[in-house]
């Protein structure tokens, strides 16, 4: 009896601990307050992160524009047939069409078969002036080349590229889309993964996780041996690199207070999307290997060792995780970078949150709810959590299917690039270059319009409607240039660059209106569009643009909730 009533009190105190806790977390330790009024929401500390996180992430998702940039292939034949054909300065269209069918055969397999002859005793002055010869008669047997295959030298084309080393053309062309696929499968884990460890293990050691992990695929990919070690190596990579541009969002969303997340954010999006391109483009243009040009383009990758010295853990997380007088340390040093000279007021104001923090850790580790931390751990680290509730589920599976059909025109347009006839750097360029205005709408959007439904609406069906008449025009009038279809890409980069964003935003910050403050926001970036991503790599090999894949995003923005006048507190809790 005596024991029972000493738990009983025990269990009274502990529980009087956790309401004394409460009232000075809300008090005390609310991060937008001390971010507003002590630390600084938008300083040095801020800008120096996000400088460092800009440099440091490239993306890669956009590399086979250059890889699988690949000009017309014919079969390589006989020394003896290609220095006769050398000598004699025939085109590259001229010996293609002689040595086995070229006019009558389309699609993958043009330039993949060559008539089966003993090329070492055929008399080929005669063979290369007689068109009309028997040896050019449908009844000639044909083989696949067997000596390999050699490539249309093309100024529009990026030279030494990945499908020419390992000869991924005629059978082996679906290697070069599920070679794409398998990275954007690393994408959809690396969205997976990336939100579960920053939930579970907390931002800072899951970025320099992911940091090192796409480093050392960065390596294995420059020296693949073979075709199967290079799409492993780039599948991996895909997931260190969207865990790491994921959870770098996250952080800064949660080292600064609403105001200024725009803006930050904003330099993420034109490291990565502009400046990181851009610089793809011109490494492509002056380097024509493809192992060099990557080992140069990933080496910004190297400033990720600066997370390990630099890198902060999210306060944010840090207090949902009850570890209170790390989130203060934290908080300190965004101070002390933040100002130069520490007054007399925030020294004191300072000390007394560090004692008051110390005091809550002590209490925290003598509560109940130190026994089931394991437990609860688990529940919150747990990727089902959204599903584990009607109304988390809906919202979770509404934000799902809303990015669908963005997502997969977005990269379907950006892929595309390599198969539009015309300068591939330039393209690729011009791609780039639609993330400036992109962003800038999205940052103005964000900012100023208090309802985001109908402007996402609006931006949405403009997409539908540019892309629908450059695919459209592209298919029926059948021109010789891309240059309408171009611009129209291009048009509609910017507006999808910008609905992307913007419903990143809304969907955001709807789900803080739904998630409890213990649920954290990097598993509700945990989504699946990569799933659409694989598919349409495969849909994309042919010359003319899938319009169509973009049909269902109006539909979706009639499902979206609006954010107008909603108060957040998930975001106000912490």
């Amino acid at each position: 009896m005596v024991e029972n009533k000493m738990e009983t009190v025990e269990i009274e105190e502990g529980r009087n601990h956790c309401e004394q806790l409460d009232g000075i977390e809300r008090a005390r330790f609310n991060v937008d307050r001390l971010l507003e009024d002590l630390v600084g929401p938008c300083g040095l500390w801020q800008w120096s992160l996000v400088t460092v996180m800009a440099l440091s992430t490239i993306s890669v998702s956009t590399f086979p524009v250059f890889a699988n940039s690949a000009s017309q292939h014919r079969c390589r034949m006989e020394d003896r047939v290609e220095k006769f054909a050398l000598d004699r300065n025939f085109t590259f269209a001229y010996i293609a069409s002689y040595i086995g069918p070229w006019t009558n055969t389309s699609g993958q397999m043009k330039g993949c078969l060559r008539y089966d002859l003993d090329w070492n005793i055929v008399n080929l002055t005669k063979f290369f002036s007689d068109r009309d010869s028997n040896y050019s008669n449908m009844s000639v047997p044909l083989e696949s080349c067997p000596l390999g295959y050699i490539h249309e030298e093309s100024a529009i084309h990026y030279p030494g590229n990945v499908v020419i080393e390992f000869e991924t053309v005629c059978h082996k062309a679906w290697l070069v889309p599920a070679g794409t696929s398998v990275y954007m499968t690393g994408m959809l884990f690396g969205f997976i993964l990336g939100g579960w460890t920053g939930d579970r293990f907390g931002r800072r050691p899951s970025i320099i996780f992911f940091s090192i992990l796409e480093l050392i695929c960065d390596l294995w990919t420059c020296l693949s041996p073979n075709y199967i070690n290079y799409v492993l190596a780039r599948g991996i990579t895909g997931i260190g690199n969207t865990a790491k541009i994921a959870l770098n969002n996250v952080l800064m969303v949660e080292l600064t207070v609403a105001r200024h997340r725009s803006t930050l954010n904003a330099v993420l999006a034109i490291g990565l999307n502009f400046a990181s391109r851009a610089m793809m483009s011109l490494f492509a243009f002056t380097i024509p290997y493809w192992r060099w040009f990557y080992a140069v383009y990933v080496s910004p990758n190297l400033l990720t060792v600066a997370y390990i010295f630099y890198l902060p853990e999210s306060p944010r997380w840090l207090l949902a995780r009850n570890r209170v007088s790390e989130a203060v340390s934290v908080l300190q040093t965004g101070y002390r970078i933040n100002h130069r000279k520490m007054s007399q007021d925030d020294q004191i104001r300072l000390n007394d949150l560090m004692q008051e923090a110390l005091k809550m850790d002590r209490l925290l580790n003598n509560s109940p709810e130190a026994h089931t931390n394991k437990i609860t751990k688990k529940i919150s680290g747990s990727m089902l959590r959204p599903f584990t509730d009607r109304q988390f589920a809906k919202t979770t599976i509404l934000c799902l299917f809303s990015l669908l059909g963005i997502v997969m025109s977005y990269f379907a347009l950006l892929l595309y690039a390599r198969i539009i006839r015309t300068y591939v750097y330039l393209v690729g360029f011009l791609n780039a270059t639609t993330a400036i205005p992109a962003t800038l709408i999205a940052t103005l959007l964000y900012r100023y319009c208090r309802r985001r439904k109908l402007p996402l609406q609006i931006v949405v069906t403009l997409i539908l409607c540019i892309l629908g008449v450059g695919g459209l025009y592209t298919i029926i009038v059948q021109p010789e240039s891309d240059l309408v279809l171009t611009v129209t890409s291009n048009i509609g980069l910017i507006l999808l660059s910008s609905a992307l964003s913007t419903r990143f935003h809304n969907r955001t910050y709807k789900l803080g209106i739904v998630y409890p403050p213990n649920v954290g926001p990097s598993n509700r970036d945990s989504n699946p569009p990569p799933m659409r991503m694989i598919v349409y790599t495969f849909t994309n090999e042919e010359h003319w643009l899938d319009a169509e894949c973009h049909l269902d995003c109006p539909a979706n923005c009639l499902t979206i909730w609006d954010t107008y006048d909603c108060k957040l507190f998930a975001t106000e809790a912490l």
